[in-house]
């Protein structure tokens, strides 16, 4: 029980990877607070807390405005007392060239998978320090590391979380706050395998072209984020943690949402 007492936020974890990363916190005895837009984030929060005796709760919230960013620290500390974990992974995927993704699309993808880190760390940072310390990730992508046809807004978005959270990893490492982000390949969530899709079929074809001969799974990533927020990464700082199956030592180009 790695995370026995300890007060976690995951943004985003209505879904996917962040719905797995709250899952395995509260496994590992953490009170969770989940952190969306989407309000079946309160369905989610009550089918984890059937399986633990842990407190997870819900705080609908839009994590690219000031106010709300605010609010969730708040209701966070109101609930728990204090702050000692932060996944910053609210995201979402905007396909297109810089020809067509319109100036509202662009200005949406890098409100909520860059500012939100910013916003809600601006808020959580302070919370942490006055508790001697803390642990953030963020969640960044390999589409942050290597160019894809169809990735202009996401891939320079998650490309600017990796450099913020280095960043970050500098300017608050005196106050024992470990800043690191996790970067995933291919994963079957709702980002690249839309309800629409023909699931089976998209997996086959990226577990013909990854080394380890599968797409990701959300607890891959959900472990991984587990790993870095632990004492067993104590000495883990400003790193971004790739979890993409090889992915990246291919050379593989990201494929863009309507070709998965």
């Amino acid at each position: 029980m790695r995370f026995q007492g300890k007060s976690v936020i995951v943004t985003g974890g209505a879904s996917g990877i962040g719905k797995a990363t709250a899952e395995q916190f509260a496994s590992e005895g953490a009170n969770v607070v989940i952190a969306d837009v989407n309000p079946d984030g309160k369905t989610v929060a009550q089918q984890i807390s059937q399986g633990t005796q842990k407190r997870i709760s819900f705080v609908q919230a839009d994590v690219s405005k000031a106010a709300d960013a605010d609010r969730l620290i708040q209701e966070t500390l109101r609930q728990h007392g204090q702050l000692d974990i932060l996944h910053n992974n609210a995201g979402i995927l905007i396909v297109g060239d810089v020809t067509t993704i319109s100036e509202a699309d662009w200005d949406r993808c890098i409100d909520i998978n860059l500012k939100s880190v910013y916003l809600v760390s601006k808020y959580a940072i302070p919370a942490m320090q006055q508790t001697g310390g803390g642990v953030i990730i963020n969640t960044a992508s390999t589409a942050g590391m290597s160019g894809g046809s169809g990735y202009a807004v996401y891939g320079a978005s998650k490309a600017a979380v990796i450099l913020l959270t280095q960043c970050m990893a500098l300017d608050f490492a005196k106050h024992n706050i470990r800043v690191n982000a996790v970067c995933p390949g291919p994963t079957a969530t709702p980002m690249i395998v839309p309800p629409d899709t023909d699931r089976q079929s998209a997996l086959e074809r990226w577990a013909q072209e990854l080394p380890i001969g599968r797409a990701g799974e959300p607890e891959d990533t959900a472990k991984a984020v587990a790993y870095l927020a632990s004492d067993d990464a104590s000495f883990v700082t400003g790193s971004a943690f790739v979890v993409d199956g090889g992915r990246l030592l291919t050379g593989i180009g990201q494929r863009i949402a309507v070709d998965v």
